[in-house]
């Protein structure tokens, strides 16, 4: 995760985007071509089937385009692969940008700040605005990507301080989606849980690999059900999976390694499912009562706080400051273990 950024500190950080190449032109989007708006690269009209875009905002008057690079090229990285999210300048990035620099470019790790790789974006990426944390949705502040409100259950951020304000959103998308991995090692300590050190935005991240100070490998903390075919829905607790009974969110099956729980009493019958919270872990953990949640003190699973209104508990004595946690029943007592053997 990005360190704290001294800014006087910041013209050596841009030096290699400042002498972005300009003699390529750039896709304009949107542009106009055969009386139609485009607003990405098209096969429209190339004899070959080539991906093309214009670079002024009409073809049909200037006649100026160009093939679209579909892969990322230049920097210093020799054209390595764009790595989202990235941190720049204490910003979280989903998408290209073009800050301080006239071409869309990208970190190629999963820090600009601390490793300083880049290469120029493909003309097929998305370029946007950083996620902007906290931000405010429906009066409530938020401090990582959320899936609620989104219609199909992918995590998103604000682009600005208020999305009930401006509207504005991006999705949060991994480019290589791996679970959070307990414990990582940042800055020479352990963390067994999502933290907010080394953030100047108060944002929950987790490494994704055992070392991050090596690797720089982490992604955004999800504090939600997300994606999966039930668009986000919550989890159902207790259920069933190839005739197995499940009581917490589980990894198996799954090829990227992250948690997921079936969204009905019965994933055998339903196939409906979503990726877990990343705060939420396996069957061989259990609530620790007392715990601590904003301040106060709670000797039994509560609904306090959870947007979904299902009871949970903490796995640690302070929610506050590890921020682990896992779901109860619905009567508010802990979910059993499959296997207490």
């Amino acid at each position: 995760m990005a360190s704290s950024i001294v800014f006087l500190a910041a013209a050596c950080y841009l030096l290699p985007l400042l002498a972005a190449w300009k003699d390529t032109p750039d896709c304009v989007f949107p542009f106009w071509y055969k009386d139609r708006y485009y607003t990405a690269c098209t096969r429209a009209g190339d004899e070959h089937g080539q991906l093309w875009c214009a670079t002024t905002d009409n073809y049909d008057r200037d006649g100026e385009g160009k093939s679209c690079s579909t892969q990322e090229y230049g920097g210093n990285s020799n054209g390595n692969p764009c790595v989202f999210p990235f941190s720049y300048l204490g910003k979280i990035y989903y998408t290209c940008t073009t800050k301080f620099s006239d071409k869309p470019w990208c970190a190629t790790t999963g820090s600009y700040d601390k490793n300083r790789k880049w290469s120029y974006c493909s003309d097929l990426r998305q370029v946007g605005e950083p996620c902007y944390f906290p931000f405010i949705y429906q009066n409530r502040s938020h401090t990582t990507c959320i899936s609620e409100g989104s219609a199909d259950g992918e995590p998103w951020c604000s682009v600005t301080e208020n999305y009930d304000l401006n509207g504005r959103r991006i999705s949060c998308k991994d480019s290589d989606p791996r679970p959070c991995y307990f414990p990582f090692k940042y800055e020479d300590r352990f963390y067994c849980s999502c933290t907010r050190k080394g953030t100047t935005d108060d944002h929950l991240w987790c490494s994704t690999t055992p070392d991050y100070d090596e690797d720089s490998q982490w992604k955004s903390c999800f504090l939600q059900e997300y994606g999966g075919n039930s668009h986000g829905e919550p989890c159902h607790f207790p259920f069933f999976y190839k005739e197995e009974i499940y009581h917490n969110c589980t990894s198996e099956d799954e090829p990227t390694g992250r948690l997921w729980c079936s969204t009905t009493s019965s994933f055998d019958n339903n196939g409906k499912w979503a990726f877990c919270a990343d705060g939420v872990l396996p069957n061989n953990t259990t609530c620790v009562f007392p715990f601590t949640y904003k301040g106060v003190s709670y000797s039994s699973c509560t609904k306090k706080g959870s947007w979904r209104k299902k009871f949970w508990c903490s796995l640690t004595s302070n929610y506050d400051v590890n921020h682990m946690w896992k779901y109860c029943d619905s009567t508010g007592v802990e979910s059993g273990c499959s296997d207490q053997s």
